[in-house]
């Protein structure tokens, strides 16, 4: 990118300070988070789920993706959700929701 386009462009500030009470569910999420899982840190781990769950939804607002970026972006983001899903129900072997309880409905 030249000097002319890196100038020009707009950063987003955003901070988050957040201070539970360490023997409350927050509290032991917080903790975690800010060890990290022994593969990504706090600040990545927090980022990788808000862009999961709210990503398209942003996009949606801002109005600037195309219908087929959006498709694209809402694929990437419900193969990240589905992945953790698959995660927690393998981690604490819960049962593979059958089509049958499905809440979707295909029209």
């Amino acid at each position: 990118m030249n000097e002319i386009a890196q100038t020009s462009r707009k950063r987003e500030d955003f901070s988050f300070r957040y201070s539970p009470y360490t023997d409350t569910p927050d509290g032991v999420l917080t903790a975690f988070l800010k060890k990290g899982d022994g593969v990504r840190q706090g600040k990545e781990l927090m980022l990788e789920s808000a862009r999961a769950f709210w990503m398209v939804a942003a996009h949606q607002a801002e109005g600037l993706l195309s219908q087929e970026e959006l498709h694209q972006l809402g694929l990437s983001c419900c193969r990240a959700l589905e992945r953790q899903a698959d995660y927690i129900r393998e981690c604490l072997q819960l049962p593979i929701p059958s089509a049958e309880s499905s809440t979707i409905e295909y029209t």
